[in-house]
């Protein structure tokens, strides 16, 4: 999937009706210059587009994509990388890559759409997934000490 930050900037402007890119990161609490020199890079950290969203109360997907309804839950994807009941930190926000906010806003969707029986055995198996994922890194990490 190919990002295009140039039209997630433009999306921005369009759904908080913003004139231009000094008030996009004015909105997202950076300079001028910062978002200058992301979009240079054609990188835009994905803690900055979840934080949009979630101010503006905008689908993390459509902001992306362009698809689909550009209202959504505020917080979609910070939600899914904190911690049962904590907030997220911002680190794990940023190192989410935008397809992986894609998918983690789809389980959710999945997720508040099914029944609590459903739910039990999509967080279960999820937490069996990473467990079995830490359990594999420190196997690893003990080889190469």
């Amino acid at each position: 999937m190919s990002i295009k930050y140039s039209e997630i900037l433009e999306r921005m402007k369009r759904i908080a009706n913003l004139k231009n890119d000094s008030q996009v990161a004015k909105a997202v609490g950076i300079t001028p210059q910062a978002l200058s020199n992301y979009k240079k890079r054609a990188k835009i950290p994905s803690d900055l587009i979840l934080k949009f969203a979630g101010i503006y109360d905008v689908s993390v997907d459509w902001l992306l994509t362009g698809e689909g309804k550009s209202e959504a839950p505020s917080k979609i994807a910070a939600e899914a990388v904190a911690p049962y009941g904590k907030e997220p930190s911002p680190q794990a926000i940023a190192q989410l890559s935008p397809d992986e906010l894609i998918y983690v806003g789809k389980l959710l969707r999945i997720m508040r759409g099914c029944d609590k029986s459903t739910v039990s055995v999509l967080k279960w198996s999820i937490d069996a997934f990473l467990r079995a994922t830490e359990d594999e890194e420190a196997k690893e990490e003990k080889k190469e000490v």
